[in-house]
C-alpha cells in the first residue's frame, strides 16, 4: 500500500521559512513553530513535546515497559514501522539498524537511543517484535510497540496518524504471505514515513519525511515478503526519501559528536 505523507499538528508550519544554520547548536535560536533547513536534509526544530505524549506507555521486544519521558537525558532517534509492511518498513528497519550501529561505534553510544516504534499495535505484540528483531540480529537499536490508543495518539502528535486499511481477497491473493504466520494479510496500516530526533530535554529537534533510502541488505525472509512495489522501493526509494547519512549528519550536529 502506498504510504501517505500526512502533515499533523504544526509540521506544515515548521517546514516554512527554513534556512540553513551554521551555529554549533542549530536549534538554540529557533522559536516554537519555526524550522531551519539541516545542511544534508531534513529540518531542525525546537518543539517541546507535551507531557501527555511523553507519558504514553510502550514495550520493547523483550517486554520491557518504558515511555518517551523515561528516555529523558538521552537523544532519541525515532522512526515508525510495522512488522507486517510489504512496501517500505523493512528498509526503514535496515536504516535504523545502521544508525544504531554507527551510534554504538561512537563516543556518544551511551547518550543516544535509536528507537523504531510500531504503528500497528494490534499485531505487533512482544513475541512478534522479538521474532522480527531476530531477523535483523542486531542489538544496537530498539523495536517497540504499545496499545491501540497510545500508538494512535503518539503518532498523531508527530503527524503520522496510523490508518487501518482492509486488504481485499484479491489483493491478498497477489501478495506474498506473512513472513511469520504463512497466512495472507487481512489489513495494512497507512501512515506517513518519517524519522525524528528528540533532545535530552524532550524537545523535537529534527524531522525528515519520506521513504527510507537503504544501502544495506534486508533479511532474506523479509525480502521474500515484499510486494512488487516493495522490491522496487528496495532498489530505489520513492521521493521524497531520507538516508542514513542524512540522519547521522543531523544527529552529529545536535549531539556535538561526529557519528558516521
Amino acid at each position: 500500500m502506498k504510504r501517505t505523507l500526512a502533515l499533523g499538528i504544526s509540521i506544515a508550519v515548521l517546514l516554512t521559512g527554513c534556512s540553513a544554520k551554521s551555529s554549533p547548536n542549530p536549534v538554540e535560536s529557533l522559536k516554537p513553530g519555526q524550522g531551519a533547513a539541516a545542511p544534508m536534509g531534513g529540518t531542525f526544530l525546537n518543539e517541546k513535546i507535551p507531557e501527555n505524549i511523553l507519558a504514553i506507555p510502550f514495550f520493547d521486544s523483550n517486554g520491557k515497559s518504558f515511555t518517551l519521558g523515561s528516555l529523558s537525558g538521552k537523544t532519541v532517534v525515532l522512526s515508525n514501522f510495522l512488522t507486517s509492511c510489504q512496501e517500505i518498513c523493512p528498509m526503514t528497519t535496515a536504516n535504523m539498524r545502521d544508525i544504531g550501529d554507527a551510534v554504538a561505534a561512537s563516543s556518544s553510544k551511551n547518550k543516544v537511543e535509536v528507537l523504531e516504534l510500531s504503528v500497528d499495535a494490534q499485531r505487533d505484540n512482544v513475541s512478534r517484535l522479538k521474532a522480527y528483531a531476530a531477523l535483523f540480529n542486531d542489538s544496537n537499536f530498539t523495536l517497540a510497540s504499545g496499545t491501540l490508543e497510545g500508538i494512535k495518539n503518539f503518532w498523531t502528535y508527530f503527524g503520522a496518524p496510523p490508518v487501518r486499511v482492509e486488504t481485499s481477497k484479491a489483493e491478498a491473493a497477489k501478495a506474498p504471505v506473512d513472513w511469520q504466520t504463512g497466512k495472507p494479510l487481512t489489513y495494512d496500516i497507512s501512515h506517513a514515513d518519517l524519522i525524528v530526533i528528540i533532545s535530552p530535554d524532550s524537545k523535537w529537534t529534527w524531522l525528515d519525511l519520506g521513504s527510507p533510502s537503504a544501502k544495506s541488505p534486508i533479511p532474506a525472509k523479509l525480502k521474500a515478503f515484499l510486494t512488487a512495489d516493495g522490491l522496487a522501493n528496495l532498489v530505489k526509494a520513492q521521493e521524497p526519501s531520507w538516508s542514513v547519512p542524512t540522519a547521522l549528519a543531523a544527529l552529529s550536529q545536535l549531539v556535538g559528536d561526529k557519528i558516521s
